[in-house]
């Protein structure tokens, strides 16, 4: 007997294997309709998979999250097969969905243009409307092999079996694909689009050829389509990239380097308040500051372990005169020379070390994103050494300060992960399960005292240990860490870390790493998309622009009050362009800058401040002392 649990705690027993279909059927007559697939012991199944072992089931219908994801990849095949149809000489590299999007990489000459794509999503009409086969197929790969014999990003790198396994190929008019990839019929595709052609390399990799990689949306609703499309829509409008360069904040530039971002004045000013916050928020909390070197031996990362666990993310070393140094990816074993540098005692314990840590880490060029992925960064970066008596306080302390800045900056946190290790993966984690089990142990009652919902992410953790990540979605859908905790009780070791403890004997500190917001680089791209460039005055790099309504007659004035600014520290520019008043104001907008001075006669004349508060269209008289307590107001409270 085969007993299958269903999410509402129902249990079904079967007298033979039956296939998702068939137990769907048994349910009721209405779920058979509506079933697409279904997740039995958490793998994403076709309809005709056959259940012949005790597990959960859940029947996918279309109202389940992971339809969209299902009628994403489906959408993506057909467009797959419709250009196949229309340009015969086509080489398919990549068919994926990311949610509720899917995407194509092709290669073909000549170059597909924005104008074929309207031709594409007709011939895809075409093959929906006709209901086109899908069939699922596994074996030895020949069939697939062979349709993509001309195919060298596949078969460079696949197997038969693996063919078999990961490719969808195209015979005739239907659809091949292996039996791990689920599908739904054709007939469910109510609405889609394709809305974006973009070059894309293989594997992610620049010495890889530049594919073309067509983008779109499918969806089981036009109603809920069009809304989808309006998130889409909100996403490009906050994407940092977009932000950046609107606002000037960033550039790179592949003479430069790729992946080397270049800070432009606006994001200079931008960072360095960031910076003056933070060291203040440190000081606050009783960390001291150092600087170390942006490179250290490549002996110092054999003995803390990057040099195994790390190198295909570090830059390649650099030797000279019998000596190997490497730009540094991370500056824990710099931090360590710090405390090392003489023998400490319980008494001064914990000593908190921080640095705005300069460090570089190798990416691929196709995996470089705007500010989110870069090659040089600077972290917010601290170790901080300790008792193991004061692991849990210290970790709480550490936790309200994080909360406490993510509060100021009015960051939205997605969630928090907790980062474990696998034990079955001795290669990848440090061999001592004692070390393993006391840290994770000590991490999960600190997070248990601090009331914190937490996702266990096991197999995540680094190579040295546990950690608990505050993770963010991007507006280009991508989940990244910003803030960091971790224990570290490998390190200590392997640097043969010691202090004086309260019996006059020599004792180890335990390492707890910390990264406040992450790196300036990713911490300002989550900021731009957040706040769709609209920063506080506090923050913004551009705060007030004065515009005199007439040169000849305001500009004196104008001079007067930004020479007057600039002595109170604040940032603030003139436009005193030959331009109409009202394209000046519009610009301002543009650049969302905070406060827009107008200074016509009665400004000049009686000393006063006209003003308008970006967003808004009421402009606001007042004396220049008035004004100052208006936005000294707002620099106190970080507003």
């Amino acid at each position: 007997m085969i007993k299958i649990t269903l999410p509402d705690g129902q249990v079904r027993e079967l007298a033979e294997p039956q296939t998702i279909q068939a137990i769907a059927t048994s349910i009721a007559p209405s779920l058979e309709k509506a079933a697409l697939g279904g997740v039995f012991a958490n793998k994403v199944c076709h309809l005709d998979y056959l259940i012949t072992t005790d597990g959960k089931l859940e029947i996918i219908t279309d109202k389940s999250p992971l339809a969209l994801s299902m009628i994403n990849y489906t959408a993506g095949l057909i467009t797959a097969k419709a250009i196949t149809n229309l340009y015969p000489t086509v080489r398919i590299a990549q068919i994926a969905y990311q949610d509720d999007t899917f995407f194509v990489d092709i290669d073909v000459e000549p170059h597909l243009k924005e104008t074929d794509i309207s031709a594409i999503e007709a011939e895809i009409t075409k093959l929906i409307n006709n209901n086109i086969t899908i069939n699922s197929v596994c074996g030895s790969g020949t069939d697939a092999k062979k349709w993509y014999q001309n195919n060298e990003y596949f078969l460079a790198t696949m197997s038969d079996q693996a063919v078999a396994e990961q490719c969808a190929y195209f015979v005739a008019e239907q659809l091949y694909l292996p039996n791990n990839y689920p599908v739904v019929p054709p007939k469910n595709i109510k609405v889609f689009k394709l809305w974006a052609l973009a070059g894309a390399y293989w594997k992610d990799d620049a010495k890889n050829k530049m594919l073309q990689r067509i983008t779109g949306g499918a969806h089981f609703s036009r109603e809920l389509f069009e809304q989808l499309m309006l998130t889409y829509q909100e996403r490009k409008e906050r994407d940092h990239r977009k932000i950046g360069k609107d606002l000037e904040i960033f550039t790179f530039d592949q003479l430069v380097g790729p992946g080397l971002p270049i800070w432009l004045p606006n994001g200079m000013a931008l960072k360095k308040v960031l910076q003056e916050y933070i060291r203040e928020k440190e000081w606050e909390y009783d960390f001291i500051e150092v600087d170390t070197p942006v490179i250290g031996t490549s002996e110092m990362y054999k003995i803390s372990g990057h040099w195994d666990h790390y190198q295909e993310n570090m830059f390649a070393p650099m030797a000279q005169d019998n000596e190997i140094s490497v730009l540094r990816p991370m500056a824990c074993p710099h931090h360590i020379a710090v405390y090392n540098y003489k023998q400490r005692s319980y008494r001064y314990l914990p000593l908190r070390i921080a640095e705005h840590a300069i460090l570089h880490r190798y990416e691929t060029s196709g995996s470089l994103t705007g500010l989110e992925r870069v090659r040089m960064m600077q972290l917010t970066d601290s170790h901080i050494f300790l008792r193991h008596d004061q692991l849990k306080e210290e970790f709480k302390r550490c936790f309200k300060l994080i909360s406490e800045v993510l509060t100021t900056l009015n960051i939205s946190v997605d969630y928090y992960s907790l980062s474990l290790r696998d034990p079955a993966n001795k290669e990848k984690y440090y061999d001592d399960d004692q070390m393993w089990n006391h840290a994770e142990q000590m991490l999960q009652e600190a997070l248990y005292d601090l009331k914190i919902p937490y996702v266990r992410m096991v197999g995540e953790a680094a190579f040295y240990g546990p950690k608990l990540d505050v993770q963010i979605k991007t507006a280009l859908n991508h989940e990244i860490t910003v803030s960091t905790l971790q224990f570290d009780f490998l390190l200590p070791q392997k640097f043969k870390l010691s202090y004086i403890d309260s019996n006059g004997e020599k004792a180890m500190p335990v390492m707890l790493h910390r990264g406040l917001i992450g790196t300036y680089e990713r911490f300002i791209a989550i900021l731009l998309e957040q706040s769709k460039g609209v920063l506080p005055f506090w923050l913004a790099p551009k705060q007030i622009v004065l515009m005199p309504v007439n040169n000849q007659h305001h500009l004196a004035y104008a001079e007067e009050l930004h020479q007057q600014f600039k002595k109170l520290k604040l940032r603030t520019s003139i436009d005193d362009r030959d331009e109409r008043l009202s394209y000046k104001i519009r610009e301002a907008q543009v650049a969302k800058i905070p406060y827009q001075i107008v200074i016509g006669d009665q400004e000049r004349d009686q000393k006063l401040i006209t003003y308008r508060i970006y967003g808004q269209e009421e402009q606001t008289t007042v004396s220049f002392d008035k004004f100052i307590v208006l936005i000294n107001d707002q620099l106190i409270n970080k507003k």
